[in-house]
């Protein structure tokens, strides 16, 4: 099974349009205030205007309640939700039989991580996605040990955190994860991506 891809942080146009005349499977857009790539719903709406067919767009929330996230799919065309707070499994589960859309869950990955917990609900959602553990929220771009997941866990999950050019494809060969999501590691400066680190790292994972 290939290894999907997730270009996040997503700011502007042009870098939307190399995504996707490279083939990227979905785009993130962070919807975080206190992050340096956060885009309001109008933006993304604009943004997101001339999006063709087959490519998912995600918003990436954190800690937001239920009625903010409902205000802002309500102004913009993103099909995924994407938690990345300390949002509870029950809230993630709740989130998805209210919006009817896919939901994926982040979990910042350290020595305490509950992998039962996250075998148990793999499943119930649409992704679960694997992050550095960080007080900064949003992704921090920093890596983490792989060895720490199970490998039954290896190809249900998303794996995020520190991922570039140089070693994503150590991480899919390591890893086989179902998908990979990539925002600092494809970037001249937060909020601006680099076409060619695009181009090489999609080039890396279909190696």
């Amino acid at each position: 099974m290939r290894t999907r891809v997730k270009f996040c942080g997503l700011t502007r146009e042009p870098d939307i349009q190399t995504a996707v005349a490279l083939g990227v499977d979905a785009l993130g857009f962070v919807l975080y205030e206190k992050s340096p790539r956060y885009v309001d719903a109008a933006r993304v709406a604009k943004l997101c205007a001339q999006m063709p067919a087959f490519v998912s767009i995600v918003g990436l929330f954190v800690n937001s309640t239920v009625p903010q996230i409902t205000r802002i799919l309500s102004q913009t065309p993103i099909s995924t939700i994407q938690l990345h707070g300390d949002e509870s499994w029950n809230f993630a589960l709740n989130v998805k039989k209210i919006m009817q859309r896919p939901v994926i869950k982040a979990v910042r990955v350290n020595e305490q991580t509950d992998w039962d917990e996250v075998a148990h609900y793999v499943h119930q959602l649409s992704g679960v996605l694997l992050d550095a553990d960080s007080s900064v929220y949003g992704g921090s771009g920093h890596g983490f040990n792989w060895e720490y997941i199970p490998s039954e866990l290896r190809g249900k999950i998303i794996l995020s955190g520190g991922l570039n050019v140089d070693n994503v494809k150590n991480a899919i060969d390591t890893i086989a994860p179902y998908a990979v999501d990539v925002s600092s590691g494809i970037e001249l400066s937060k909020g601006v991506k680099d076409a060619e680190k695009m181009r090489l790292f999609l080039e890396q994972v279909r190696g």
